[in-house]
């Protein structure tokens, strides 16, 4: 007997839970009480040929006879109620004609009310992206050709896996032609390595815009893109017209090349080197850092990992949203906001208030919550404890049982080691949890054993989280690490480096565009000044960098009219106003120049680096930079030189 994917769902949930109320199997199947009914009706005949009985009491109902005879029954293909939404806005966007309900009905099996259902959340979730459902004579988007083309491409990256797109493995989705798509996978993977390293996903859904280029309908191609964007673009679109013998219209080529800008050239992480790239991203991805530090009163800042994963993450999210999140596939995440409701509720809160409306949904703020969650876990320099470890054993096995207890808690900042006679010296008020492999009578100290198991292992974690969680903040003295350094050609950078900078004070005009070029004029070691200035003002123009809320502009670019690499401060007698990266308005009363040449040797590239991350990435580091004075932000350079050496040498 051949029961749909429906019925074989509902007859499992009998089994296991034994009676069921109309409206929990409505939450199961996730449709309408008239589809449960149709569906208890059918699967009610399928039973009856086995001699079961679906029995209904007062509100409940359940099943009698020998259920053991329903192991043999197998199921036919069917849609969850995820796959329906997918599929029935996949031919809202590939259909010409409206679609009826009645179509839906016999499609996907479910009654009229289940339909109005899913159109409704499907109206109100392509809306996010600028398309708008028509009712007339049935079900119709409307919207530009341009969106549609992005938003299709968006939903095949939801509905068809990583491993199924590659192995052409999506006969549901007939607008994408195997023979098309295999072209533009070879087109594209021969020239991605100038894209960088990219996510699968970002690869799937840019391949697939190829794969979707027609010629047809006006892509809107009047927007700006960057030179490295329509040269990729051009060269992608010449070697598939090879392949295919198509030839692409100026169109197609600019609108693949503004995706590309928009999902992938502008948003680099270290956006240093590029011709342009999306300020108000970046800034974006800062402030959230930066709120919900300020809000919890937690330095996420100082954990490193954190703005890169963040950024990556969003980025992604960005390009590939999730269009109808499956809350069942992220458990980690809703754990993570369940013991952190207070964090979770703040980031949703942040996250609305920064980013578009595609992304704002609970499969979001879980997975962003989670991010931050974890960096309480990782990071030895946000929430850190201390612990102290009384042992009487050889160093090796010491060592080892020192290396168990940072893996399962990275968190913990340092363990100090002691024997149990040096316990008089201890000063037991920098400790937050103390160790001992022996019992001492006359301490209450926790007991753990030299070569703990797992079990015990498991406990110590769950112990030292709950301390990181209540733990105390109080003032404490620091813990030095002494490092060795051999990296000469980085010291040899930052002395040069260090040598060049300078806070000067400028007579400036009352323009911005004006105070650049007075700017540029000054400074030696250029060889083409007024080339130099115009580049300035362009790379500014399409990616504006005064910092809002500190008065600071950043002006930036790579240029072999740049003799030597150099760092400047300009304070500026007379505030002007220039685009900040939320592209409102800024006073700026300095302006940070950063001036390189694409010659220049690695070492020097990532020195400057550090200092283009620390203006933006760093509250603390881009104050210093707006009140500093020359000897104070020196020190600054020379701190943050000497951590990018010692993160290299470890």
């Amino acid at each position: 007997m051949l029961l749909t994917k429906r019925e074989e769902q509902l007859m499992k949930a009998f089994l296991q839970v034994g009676k069921l109320s109309l409206k929990e199997m409505a939450e199961i199947l996730q449709v309408s009480s008239r589809t449960v009914y149709r569906t208890l009706s059918d699967l009610g005949l399928a039973l009856e040929e086995k001699g079961i009985e679906l029995v209904k009491d007062g509100k409940k109902y359940y099943l009698v006879g020998n259920v053991s005879l329903l192991e043999d029954l197998e199921s036919q293909d069917g849609f969850t109620a995820n796959q329906r939404l997918l599929q029935m806005s996949y031919q809202l966007l590939t259909k010409q004609e409206p679609i009826t309900n009645e179509v839906f009905q016999e499609q996907f099996l479910v009654s009229n009310v289940t339909v109005i259902q899913d159109i409704a959340t499907i109206e109100k979730r392509l809306m996010d992206f600028g398309l708008n459902l028509n009712r007339q004579k049935g079900y119709a988007l409307e919207g530009s050709v341009a969106q549609k083309r992005r938003l299709l491409a968006i939903l095949l990256a939801n509905a068809i896996s990583v491993q199924e797109f590659w192995q052409d493995a999506y006969s549901d989705f007939p607008v994408l032609v195997v023979e098309r798509v295999a072209a533009s996978r070879s087109a594209f993977e021969g020239l991605q390595a100038h894209l960088g390293e990219l996510d699968p996903k970002m690869r799937q859904v840019l391949i697939s815009l190829l794969a979707l280029a027609d010629n047809h309908g006006n892509l809107e191609d009047s927007m700006s893109v960057s030179k490295d964007a329509l040269d990729f673009s051009q060269k992608v679109f010449t070697e598939l017209a090879k392949q295919t013998k198509t030839y692409y219209s100026i169109q197609e080529i600019i609108f693949y090349a503004r995706v590309l800008d928009e999902l992938v050239i502008k948003r680099q992480q270290v956006p240093l080197f590029r011709e342009a790239f999306d300020s108000r991203f970046y800034y974006n991805i800062s402030q959230l850092v930066d709120t919900v530090s300020r809000f919890t009163k937690i330095d996420f800042i100082k954990d490193s990992l954190l703005f890169p994963m963040l950024f990556n993450h969003i980025r992604l999210s960005l390009a590939v949203p999730i269009l109808y999140p499956d809350f069942a596939t992220s458990n980690i995440a809703y754990l993570a906001t369940q013991k952190n409701p207070f964090l979770h509720r703040l980031v949703s809160q942040v996250m609305q208030d920064i980013f578009p409306d595609y992304i704002q949904n609970e499969y979001e703020y879980e997975l962003v919550t989670l991010h931050f969650a974890s960096s309480l876990r990782r990071s030895p320099d946000i929430y850190p404890i201390r612990i102290l470890l009384v042992t009487d054993e050889r160093p090796l096995t010491t060592s080892v049982l020192v290396s168990k207890i940072k893996n399962i808690a990275p968190f913990v900042e340092w363990i100090a080691v002691k024997s149990s006679s040096d316990l008089a010296t201890v000063d037991w008020q920098q400790f937050d949890y103390c160790l001992t492999t022996k019992p001492l009578p006359h301490l209450d100290l926790a007991l753990i054993s030299t070569f703990p198991s797992t079990e015990e292992i498991l406990d110590l974690q769950e112990t030292l989280q709950s301390i990181q969680e209540n733990r105390t903040v109080q003032v404490r003295e620091s813990v030095h690490i002494s490092y060795q350094y051999d990296l000469q050609r980085y010291l040899e950078a930052s002395s040069r480096l260090l040598k060049e900078f300078s806070l000067t004070l400028l007579d400036n005009p009352a323009s911005f565009e004006e105070s650049v070029g007075v700017i540029v004029a000054t400074l030696d070691g250029l060889l083409d000044a007024d080339y130099l200035t115009q580049k300035l003002l362009d790379r500014f123009q399409a990616s504006p960098l005064a910092i809002p809320q500190t008065n600071l502009a950043l002006i930036h670019t790579q240029s072999r009219q740049v003799e030597r690499s150099q760092f400047h401060i300009i304070e500026l007698s007379q505030p002007v106003q220039a685009l900040s990266m939320n592209h409102e308005w800024e006073e700026v009363r300095r302006v940070l120049v950063m001036m390189t040449s694409p010659e220049e040797q690695d070492e020097v590239r990532e020195l400057m680096t550090a200092i283009s991350q620390s203006i933006i990435e760093n509250k603390l580091y881009t104050e210093i930079y707006r009140t500093g004075n020359q000897e104070i932000i020196y020190q600054l350079l020379h701190s943050i030189f000497n951590e990018k050496i010692k993160k290299l040498e470890n």
